[in-house]
């Protein structure tokens, strides 16, 4: 039998596809064992792994739903605890915020009642006196606000105080001395708008503007509701010299005075225990006046009212005006004021070399305001200031300061002076004096360069001022 060359390449093609295939499937069942073995090996480890994590409480034999409820049973506990210990924070906080409002408000605080309500400005012109030969003086119409309030109860130990507090917004006092210059009175604080407002109080009550019958106060127990009346007037009454105010001699050179005040009043109720203030009322009032002078005619007929001699009547506020901090602590506006020359300047012009003429009271008021670092210290003689000082244009002390040597300068307008309380009005409370604190004299050596010389009135920081006045602390409260 004859084999052909083609059957035998046949035949060991196939031969070699079968050894392939097997070799083929050998290894792939190789590779799976390999796989099957690793995965065997990690599946081991990892159970290991699980064992040795947990507790000994659990055992190693515990099936997955066992498991499952052991977690289910910590949750439940650990919410419980969560639960209970919210409940305990609430109820805390709920205490606290409960002691605290009784001891801020023991009871509610039944509403202040104004029965009658008035603010006025006499109608009639200002008066202008050139008697003197040193000194023209005007006199103002007089502001006056009255109150009738209706005080609630008061339990044992409450202390309120019902009256006026008063601040100045704005003041230009300008008087003009032809082509030698002008002087004005000027506030420290508003000129560089240190302050918005400054303190028109009298100086000894803190912060209102009077001691008498500006102020009333009404102390617990009361059962029943308590009227009380509250007065408070105010004008102007200057003397302003005929010569400059750095003049020693009496010549005449005057020839203008402008005047414009615009202030705030405010009627309010104080806590004196904690210090806190309740807004009733905001009135708001300015005085207007201007006055030429014509040197060329005989004194006594020299001086003419150019402004409106009727005045422009006060405004009561719809909306109350909120009381800045800055008015209820010294110093106040008598305190603060100071007059200062301006040389060769006619109104309206900056002076290159202004010079201070009078100083404040409360030396502070410059050492704290950089506003008036370039400006002159003129050397006033010590007898002039201290009479300038002494307020020559109060209403009570005009005649026997105008009587006395002349002042060289003019004399700025003192509303705490120049008041005219009424006496006759009936208070339930005994007002109960007020010191007025002033440095002790102290000797020259023990002065520094920038401390407060002997006798300034001025006051020693708020602590003095909160002691004693029922301590109107840093929280002053104004509503």
């Amino acid at each position: 039998m004859v084999v052909s060359d083609d059957d035998v390449h046949k035949n060991e093609t196939v031969e070699f596809t079968y050894w392939l295939y097997y070799m083929t499937v050998y290894y792939v069942l190789k590779i799976i064992c390999v796989i099957n073995a690793f995965l065997n090996v990690q599946q081991y480890k990892r159970q290991e792994q699980q064992t040795i994590s947990t507790t000994t409480s659990t055992l190693v034999g515990m099936n997955v739903m066992g498991q499952l409820i052991d977690k289910a049973k910590r949750a439940i506990v650990m919410r419980t605890v969560n639960n209970e210990k919210l409940q305990q924070e609430q109820t805390s906080q709920e205490k606290t915020q409960h002691q605290s409002s009784q001891s801020n408000v023991r009871k509610p605080i039944l509403p202040i009642r104004i029965q009658e309500l008035d603010a006025k400005i006499e109608n009639r012109p200002t008066i202008v006196d050139e008697k003197s030969p040193a000194v023209l003086k005007y006199r103002t119409p007089h502001f006056r606000a009255t109150a009738t309030v209706k005080f609630p109860p008061l339990d044992e130990g409450e202390h309120w105080k019902i009256g006026w507090i008063q601040s100045c917004t704005r003041m230009d006092f300008f008087n003009s001395y032809g082509d030698c210059g002008y002087s004005s009175w000027e506030f420290p604080q508003l000129m560089s708008g240190q302050n918005p407002m400054i303190s028109d109080s009298d100086g000894r009550n803190y912060p209102f503007y009077g001691s008498k019958s500006e102020v009333i106060e009404i102390q617990g127990p009361c059962i029943d509701y308590t009227t009380l009346k509250v007065v408070m007037n105010d004008n102007f009454y200057p003397h302003i010299t005929w010569d400059i105010p750095t003049s020693n001699e009496r010549l005449s050179r005057l020839t203008s005075v402008k005047r414009h005040q615009s202030f705030y009043t405010w009627l309010v109720a104080m806590n004196a225990r904690n210090g806190s203030i309740l807004v009733l009322k905001t009135i708001s009032w300015q005085m207007n006046l201007e006055i030429n002078i014509d040197l060329t005619k005989p004194q006594g007929s020299r001086a003419i009212l150019v402004s409106d001699p009727i005045p422009v009547q006060p405004e009561i506020l719809k909306q109350n005006i909120r009381i800045p901090t800055c008015v209820l602590y010294p110093p106040n506006a008598n305190s603060a004021q100071i007059l200062v020359w301006h040389p060769g300047c006619h109104l309206g012009e900056t002076s290159k070399r202004p010079e201070i003429v009078v100083p404040p009271r409360c030396m502070l008021v410059l050492l704290q305001n950089p506003f008036y670092a370039n400006h002159i210290r003129h050397k006033t003689h010590t007898s002039i200031q201290n009479k300038l000082n002494g307020g020559s244009s109060s209403s009570s002390s005009s005649s026997s300061s105008s009587s006395s040597s002349p002042s060289p300068s003019s004399s700025p307008s003192s509303p705490s002076d120049s008041r005219m309380n009424n006496n006759n009005t009936s208070q339930s409370v005994t007002i109960k004096p007020y010191s007025r604190l002033i440095f002790p004299q102290t000797t020259a050596t023990s002065l520094s360069s920038c401390s407060i010389a002997p006798g300034n009135r001025c006051y020693n920081g708020m602590k003095h001022i909160l002691n004693n006045h029922a301590k109107l602390a840093q929280g002053v409260m104004v509503r």
